[in-house]
């Protein structure tokens, strides 16, 4: 009286995991019984998951690093590429700052040597991550001293990142208050 055992597959459902169903054959005059199992993922596949959920839940925490990284790559394949095109990044990187600096000493509006003095720190970062780009697309990034000043350049952007953040989260917000004189008198 041995009782038939079948395992069949359930279409796949909506989702990530298709289960497993049995079933089991109890004999005459009774209706089959359905056992069904879902599919265990393997241990690989649980840590890539969350290590995957973990870097998109963080993603905007580690822009610079992620920025960093692509832009290894892309003068990685820019330079197996087309290596004189460092020189399309050169020419900028060079005369950006010439430009800004023309302008901050003898543009005759007062008010725009103001602005142009406070970009300075903008100017001279986007100068340098140019100028960065044209050596690296020319020799290459893995070329230690290109790639150390991108390391020392994406940890110093990843801290700076983190402490404005930081400094914005914490700042409390202040409610503005109407002046007295504005006060309705009664």
């Amino acid at each position: 009286m041995g009782s038939r055992i079948r395992k069949s597959r359930i279409p796949r459902q909506r989702g990530r995991r298709s289960p497993a169903a049995h079933v089991i054959d109890l004999g005459r005059g009774t209706q089959p019984l359905v056992v069904v199992v879902p599919q265990r993922r393997p241990l690989a596949g649980e840590l890539a998951l969350a290590t995957v959920g973990a870097l998109w839940r963080g993603r905007t925490d580690w822009a610079p690093t992620w920025a960093g990284a692509a832009l290894f790559t892309a003068t990685g394949v820019l330079s197996l590429a087309a290596p004189a095109a460092g020189l399309a990044f050169a020419v900028p990187a060079l005369l950006v700052p010439a430009g800004w600096a023309v302008v901050r000493r003898w543009h005759p509006r007062s008010a725009v040597r103001r602005r142009a003095r406070t970009l300075t720190r903008h100017v001279l970062a986007g100068s340098a991550a140019l100028a960065w780009t044209a050596a690296a697309v020319l020799a290459g990034p893995v070329n230690w001293p290109l790639a150390g000043l991108l390391l020392a350049g994406t940890t110093a952007g990843q801290a700076a990142w983190w402490h404005n953040r930081r400094t914005l989260a914490v700042t409390p917000l202040t409610p503005v208050t109407a002046p007295a004189s504005d006060a309705v008198q009664s």
